[in-house]
This record gives C-alpha cells, structure tokens and sequence, in this order.
C-alpha cells in the first residue's frame, strides 16, 4: 500500500508495528501508544482541536501562543502518528484486512499533511496561524467512510485482534514455548481493546481492566529471575478472566455495514 511520500516508510513496516506491542507491555509510553491507535479518530479530533484553540490563542496575543519550537515539535508529533498509522496499514494488508489497512492508510495521509503545515517557515505570527488552521483542517478531513470502499467506515479502525489474544491464551494454558511471552501478547491485546472500548463499550473495558489486573497479579507471583514460573493457580484465574474479556472484545468489535 502506497502512502505520503515523505514519510521515512511511505509504504510502512509491518515488523515495527508488531514490535510496538511489546512497548505496551514494558510500560514504555505505553498510555499514549493505545490512545493513538486504540482510539485513533478521537486522538485526531483532539489534536486538531487543540490546534484550533492554538490559534485563538494566537491570533488573540494571549500569554502562551505557540512558539516556533512548540510547532517543531507538534510536526514531529504528527509525523511520528504518520509513521505509526501506515505502520499499522501495513499490517493490516499483511493480515489481509484491506479496509482496515485502507482507513489506517487515510489516517496516515492526513497525519502526513498536518505535519507538513506545521513545518512551514512562519516568519510572522499571522503565518503561525495559518499553519495551525491547516493542520487542524487537514485532520478534520477524515471522512466518516472511505471514498474507495463506502462500506468501510474509519470507525472501524481497532487494533486489538481477538483471533491473536485467543491464540496466544490457548498458547499460554498449553504451555507451548514461554508462557511469559504469551501472557504478553494476550496483555498487549487487551490493552489495545480497552483504549478502543473506553466510553463505548463499558462493561468489556472493565472486564479488560480486571483481566489485566490479574494478569500482573500472577506475574509478581513468578519467583525472582524465573519469571515463567507464575503461581498455577493465579495463571488460572487470570486466564478465567481473560477468556471473558476476549468474549467481551469479540462482541464489541466493529464491523463494517
């Protein structure tokens, strides 16, 4: 899938955007990841919201107006969401999910733009401005449907895969390979799932919540340096737990009309 020509991958990395998984786990910058991803058009509107009040603020004199550094690095900011969203297209299309690959693809694009309008040389506060008014119009140009695929509206976009989370539990109760690491991948997948269903599906976000609470219960059971050597009994009620929130994600999962 071909996408903005001046991101660092136009065509994106499927690898990367496996690899940022394991970033949700290690708690690296894991809350802003799922918000960018779990609930990727709310994170978009914010932004271009906040971009707006920018430039009132702005426009206006106010205490605070945005300086040249402060719009730098919203640029980066965008392109870095730019660099995730064809990341995710192309996993996407490697999964074989070409609508979802298609809206990740249309986020991208417009993540690409506003970081463009907000790189440009703006020598006067007026120009600033227009800049910041850019941005905002590019990420609120995001259809509520592709125009390519009218079926597949951009509200289908959620990360979580419940075939992985299932397969990665079936995995972990087997004992097939290292059950830390499918505990892992199963956490990974809630979390992405409980950013997407925050606000609109209530009840499997708290199952979520509770499964991962389990989760971390049964790691600190695992003795010092054997961290597969989690407590049976803990591993089970998390497992429990999980296989609920998994049901729960599978009937909040969206799907195109």
């Amino acid at each position: 899938m071909t996408l903005p020509s001046d991101l660092p991958n136009p065509d994106g990395d499927a690898a990367t955007a496996r690899s940022r998984r394991d970033l949700l786990v290690a708690g690296h910058d894991g809350r802003m990841f799922t918000e960018t991803i779990g609930r990727p058009l709310h994170r978009a509107q914010q932004t271009a919201q906040t971009y707006r009040a920018a430039a009132d603020h702005a426009e206006l004199d106010r205490c605070g107006a945005p300086d040249r550094v402060w719009l730098r690095g919203q640029s980066a900011l965008c392109h870095r969401r730019a660099r995730i969203a064809a990341d995710e297209a192309a996993l996407a299309t490697e999964q074989k999910q070409p609508g979802q690959a298609a809206a990740w693809a249309a986020l991208a694009d417009r993540y690409a733009t506003a970081a463009r309008h907000l790189g440009r040389s703006a020598p006067v506060r007026t120009d600033a401005i227009t800049n910041l008014r850019d941005a905002a119009d590019a990420l609120e140009a995001l259809p509520p449907t592709l125009p390519a695929q009218a079926a597949v509206p951009l509200s289908c976009i959620a990360l979580f895969s419940v075939d992985n989370g299932r397969q990665a539990l079936d995995n972990a109760r087997r004992g097939n390979g290292l059950v830390l690491k499918h505990v892992n991948t199963v956490e990974a997948e809630l979390l992405l799932f409980t950013a997407y269903a925050q606000g609109q599906a209530e009840t499997g976000y708290h199952i979520a919540k509770q499964a991962i609470r389990a989760l971390d219960h049964a790691r600190k059971t695992a003795p010092e340096n054997e961290a597969d050597a989690m407590d049976p009994q803990a591993l089970d009620a998390a497992f429990e737990l999980i296989e609920q929130a998994l049901d729960a994600a599978e009937a909040a999962a969206p799907t195109a009309p």
